[in-house]
């Protein structure tokens, strides 16, 4: 049975903060967080893993119920593996906070269950700095569209209450492109983070020879 030792990958800069029979959690000097989960049950999605545009369609709806926004999705390997691979960004837990919080989301099949990796990170102090300097330099040579209904409050808190309310989309400056020159930003992070994960992963022996021994339907299809 798969289970949180059957996935390895580097942790030498991390500690560990979370440990449970199904989940271990580990912080790194630079604020950025990895949780492995491996629970017992299949993951209960109605639809192929191999299927991207299935993929994308389910989570883009799924994000958007949790008031976040899908950024990338796209299958990868892990070793042998085929699998998954979705960015994602929502508002900060943080009560009050007008930060945002980056999820980058690896999830390996593993014969009678699916092993999810979460690499995340959040915004800290000021923020949308990023958001604005690139918003400067798409718009260059460009007509600005016109302004939407200005919106009334009566409070700072109310102000902010408005602005968390807003729907997250997909923005430029969430382009790979521009990781670059915002390396301390949370979504450059999880995004460095995850290709150092992908770059050093590795499955146990044993999960690998049983699922290899499974059909690629059975081993793919959650339902």
């Amino acid at each position: 049975m798969p289970n949180t030792n059957s996935v390895k990958f580097d942790i030498s800069d991390c500690t560990l903060r979370e440990q449970t029979e199904e989940h271990l959690g580990w912080s790194t000097g630079s604020n950025v967080y990895l949780v492995l989960r491996v629970p017992k049950q299949r993951a209960d999605w109605p639809f192929d893993l191999r299927d991207v545009d299935a993929a994308r369609s389910f989570f883009s709806q799924q994000s958007a119920s949790n008031g976040g926004a899908l950024l990338e999705m796209e299958s990868v390997k892990v070793g042998s593996y085929p699998a998954l691979r979705g960015l994602f960004k929502y508002r900060s837990p943080i009560p009050q906070s007008l930060g945002l919080m980056f999820v980058n989301i690896l999830w390996i099949p593993l014969g009678s269950c699916t092993a999810q990796l979460n690499v995340e990170s959040l915004e800290h102090g000021e923020t949308g700095g990023r958001e604005a300097a690139v918003s400067l330099i798409e718009s260059e040579g460009q007509v600005s569209p016109p302004e939407s209904e200005p919106v009334l409050v009566r409070s700072v808190e109310e102000m902010f209450s408005h602005m968390r309310a807003q729907p997250l989309r997909a923005l430029p400056s969430d382009a790979q492109k521009y990781d670059q020159s915002f390396p301390e930003h949370p979504l450059s992070k999880v995004r460095h983070r995850m290709e150092q994960v992908l770059q050093t992963i590795s499955i146990a022996d044993e999960e690998l020879a049983s699922s290899q021994g499974t059909s690629a339907s059975k081993w793919w299809k959650f339902w």
